[in-house]
């Protein structure tokens, strides 16, 4: 493999954080990097496609190859709170846009969602809707120093907190591995 080639794959891996205002030179609003480099490409790369199968909506993240279910009210995703175990039980067992080889997301994949281009809620809607407020999103990333606690995301901060597993707390968004 060529070095272009490789150096083209390596900027696939990691998705852009969404800045595009610069407000200082050497800023990440200065070089966008991440997925497609460069502000000339910007126009012609879309990250999110929304596809629909049968009723069931799904997000394919081209920037990471990872498909995602699109509505936080959907089969696809669990809003009523929940605990870690019963999150993952739920995503293992879902049957969704026929698919059967869902999961809860790790931490990476969960973060790689957040989009600190935009103020209030940090995930793009569109393509994904109906993303709770009042909750955060579990990982399947447990927490090292206490592994009674798992890593989650609050989508309104864009930060990454930890929390019990146990408590009935967590809202899920389900992932497939990729293309």
């Amino acid at each position: 493999m060529d070095v272009e080639a490789y150096k083209a794959i390596l900027s696939r891996l990691l998705p852009k954080t969404g800045q595009s205002i610069c407000y200082q030179a050497g800023d990440d609003g200065t070089y966008e990097a991440g997925w497609w480099k460069g502000k000339l490409n910007l126009g012609n790369k879309v990250r999110f496609i929304s596809k629909t199968v049968g009723s069931d909506v799904i997000v394919i993240d081209r920037a990471t190859g990872l498909i995602w279910a699109a509505d936080g009210n959907a089969s696809g995703c669990k809003s009523d709170a929940d605990s870690f175990s019963d999150c993952i039980i739920y995503a293992e067992g879902l049957t969704f846009a026929g698919f059967s080889d869902w999961r809860v997301p790790n931490i990476k994949e969960l973060v790689s969602l957040l989009d600190y281009g935009i103020s209030g809620l940090r995930i793009k809607q569109p393509p994904f809707s109906n993303t709770t407020t009042e909750r955060r999103y579990v990982s399947s990333t447990t927490y090292i120093e206490a592994t009674t606690y798992c890593y989650g995301v609050d989508f309104i901060d864009g930060k990454i907190y930890s929390g019990v597993k146990t408590d009935n707390v967590w809202v899920l968004r389900c992932v497939r591995g990729g293309l």
